[in-house]
């Protein structure tokens, strides 16, 4: 659970950053791009890392099989809370999305910084995961 903590602040960190030079440099390319693709892109991330889960799945059976004592049940609750937070995430932006674009929105006083920041932290987020994800096919293949 810590990491997950640990993941929320460093994507908030990194969105805070980027939202900061989009607004130096006078752009709206990021939000532009998030507001008609993350969900798309969520989804797709999501896909990519089952597609590689079952591949890491299939590795660790071979390694069951070959040693009967190995016990991957923390690997099997991180893979499980990994598609939960990427499930969540297309959440999560699927409300913030219908805030920010809704006519509610421009009634109450939230600052696009904030919730731009958090658009982007929710992207940085899915990229994060998918990189732990990728860290462990490489892990697996050391074995």
């Amino acid at each position: 659970m810590n990491d997950v903590f640990k993941n929320i602040f460093i994507s908030l960190g990194i969105a805070f950053i980027l939202v900061a030079i989009q607004t130096s440099v006078n752009s709206e390319y990021l939000n532009e791009f998030l507001k008609n693709n993350l969900i798309t892109l969520l989804v797709a991330l999501l896909a990519i890392n089952s597609a590689t889960l079952g591949i890491i799945l299939t590795k660790l059976r071979d390694l069951i099989d070959k040693n009967s004592s190995a016990n991957f049940l923390q690997t099997k609750n991180e893979m499980l809370l990994s598609i939960k937070e990427q499930i969540g995430l297309i959440a999560f932006s699927v409300v913030v999305m219908l805030l920010k674009y809704s006519h509610l929105y421009n009634s109450i006083c939230i600052k696009d910084y904030f919730i731009d920041t958090i658009i982007i932290g929710i992207f940085v987020y899915a990229i994060l995961i998918l990189y732990d994800t990728a860290k462990s096919v490489f892990l697996l293949l050391d074995l």
